[in-house]
């Protein structure tokens, strides 16, 4: 009778120590429902949860706006359930209330992919994206070192304007270019929409292909459908070997056919599926007491954990992207 106490009296506790477990919760909020930047974080997310028996939970708005970024994130402290939130900002200080709210409310808070180091925020998961357009920018000198043209004339594809992304991304290509004979001619805003960035990159390609002898794009958009969405702006590529195009982004379902047809020089990639994980993870760490790993980065002003990426030229790609 004693022993079979003991079972019980054991099994009992382990279902607790299980209950306890499962009953942490974090929420990772994205820009946009539906958004394919976001499929591989929102399954890294999946993923770290089933790794730690936690409830994750995925919310984004269906649009990038971020008036229903707050509202999200104010339903969220007021459901009193949650431990942790990860957010991509659509603007920084447009989401700093609700996340400094929200940390007053006892739930840690991190930023993923756009930052708000205006906030309370504890950590920045993600792309130094100063960096990363500064690496731009860099490519974009190599490129035409030998062209032997006297002026290089860039259009500029950035996302939601006074995104802290795109911001970062467009002053690092700016900086690295600087004093050379490269320039930004011109800047289209796309509000993180692919059908935007598309239809404003063709019409602006067709009307001004005499202009114009590069595309800068700030963020992938327009490489995350099929090649034939932008006839256009391939024409215009192929037309001339002096043209080139660098854009931030990889997507591995949909890249690699504008490096075989050609239109494409440079991708510089962010592992959004490192994002989701590492976010479930630091967000544990957090809510436990645990050490998380991370160093103070004055370009970001906050504690950076980097998730990395990928870098596909037009002589790698097919090994950086696991092309036979």
């Amino acid at each position: 009778m004693k022993k079979c106490l003991s079972i019980l009296l054991v099994l009992m506790l382990g279902i607790g120590v299980m209950s306890a477990a499962s009953a942490e919760k974090i929420v990772v909020i994205g820009q946009q429902l539906g958004n394919v930047v976001f499929l591989p974080a929102e399954q890294g997310v999946k993923d770290a949860g089933k790794e730690l028996g936690i409830q994750t939970e995925w919310q984004s708005p269906l649009r990038a706006e971020a008036e229903l970024q707050n509202e999200i994130m104010l339903s969220l402290i007021d459901r009193g359930d949650v431990d942790g939130i990860a957010i991509s900002c659509t603007t920084g200080d447009a989401l700093k209330d609700a996340i400094n709210a929200a940390i007053d409310a006892g739930i840690k808070v991190i930023c993923y992919d756009v930052d708000s180091p205006n906030s309370k925020r504890e950590y920045y998961v993600g792309t130094e994206n100063y960096k990363v357009g500064f690496l731009a920018g860099q490519y974009m000198i190599d490129l035409y070192k030998d062209s032997g043209l006297e002026k290089v004339r860039v259009a500029q594809l950035e996302g939601i304007p006074g995104a802290n992304d795109i911001e970062a991304r467009k002053l690092g290509f700016a900086d690295a270019i600087k004093g050379t004979n490269i320039e930004v001619v011109y800047s289209l805003p796309c509000n993180d929409n692919v059908d935007e960035a598309i239809n404003g990159i063709e019409y602006y390609t067709a009307a001004n292909a005499d202009n114009i002898d590069a595309w800068y794009m700030s963020g992938g958009w327009p490489y995350s459908v099929d090649v034939s969405a932008m006839p256009e702006t391939n024409a215009w590529k192929l037309a001339n070997p002096n043209r080139k195009i660098v854009t931030i982004d990889i997507f591995n379902e949909t890249t690699p056919a504008f490096f075989e047809l050609g239109v494409l020089d440079v991708a510089i990639g962010q592992d959004f599926y490192q994002m989701g994980y590492q976010c479930v993870q630091t967000l544990h760490k957090l809510i436990n007491g645990e050490a998380v790993e991370a160093e103070y980065d004055e370009v970001i002003q906050g504690k950076f954990i980097p998730t990395g990426g990928q870098i596909a030229t037009l002589e790698n790609w097919k090994e950086v992207m696991g092309v036979e």
